[in-house]
């Protein structure tokens, strides 16, 4: 069974603003908003009819749904106006639509993406212990490792999302949450893979972390044996 992943692509006519794209699974939601200084929007809008919280995309249970968070201009799906706090099940090829089309989301499918994350073979879970006030992590009752903070974070949140797509910008919304809205401060590319090229080498043997070009990294255990190998 393979993990259903949906891609979110926003078209825009408004001037400075480019075609960009996010992806929903199962625990994962994207928040639109406009863009401003503290704005915790996965999709940050130039524009001034945009509400800070707009609307928000989510997965339940294997179902997309959108849910208008009361915007003042609202948002509608395929031309139907939204009942704000409503949620509404939304499917690929559905048009998602802000300020009277100005702004436009489309929803599909990323079959590569479901295609990276179809198990292709048993997994034995590690038995992995998380002592939070020490930052360490004992797996399989063996020597406790010790983790530099930020090491540690981006560890836990792999771990808790394991074989799950998490982006460049949730780990930095994490790992680095006071460099968060400071233009001064930007989280460098080099910086994210020297951070999780430590957690690698930190938990090498029991976990690999793998990344996915363009859409972010994920975690899975080692301890596992190929189907074939069964037979």
């Amino acid at each position: 069974m393979s993990i259903k992943t949906f891609k979110v692509v926003l078209r825009t006519m408004h001037k400075g603003q480019h075609e960009e794209f996010a992806y929903v699974f199962e625990g994962k939601s994207l928040l639109i908003g406009r863009a401003s200084q503290h704005s915790k929007a996965d999709f940050k809008l130039y524009n001034d009819f945009v509400s800070r919280e707009h609307c928000q995309i989510y997965m339940k249970e294997g179902k997309l749904l959108i849910e208008d968070l009361s915007s003042k201009h609202g948002t509608s799906v395929n031309q139907m106006p939204l009942v704000p706090g409503q949620p509404c099940l939304i499917e690929p090829g559905d048009t998602i639509t802000l300020i009277n089309g100005l702004i436009e989301f489309m929803i599909s499918i990323d079959n590569d993406l479901t295609q990276d994350f179809t198990p292709l073979n048993i997994t034995f879970h590690q038995n992995v212990v998380i002592k939070e006030h020490l930052q360490t992590v004992i797996i399989n009752e063996k020597t406790p490792i010790k983790m530099p903070l930020k090491e540690f974070t981006c560890f836990k949140l792999l771990y808790e999302n394991l074989e799950n797509l998490i982006s460049k910008e949730e780990i930095v919304r994490h790992v680095w949450p006071e460099r968060i809205g400071d233009p001064q401060q930007i989280v460098s590319a080099e910086e994210i893979a020297s951070l999780l090229y430590r957690v690698r080498k930190r938990v090498n043997g029991h976990f690999a972390i793998k990344a996915v070009v363009q859409k972010g990294y994920y975690m899975e255990s080692t301890l596992s044996i190929n189907l074939s190998d069964l037979s």
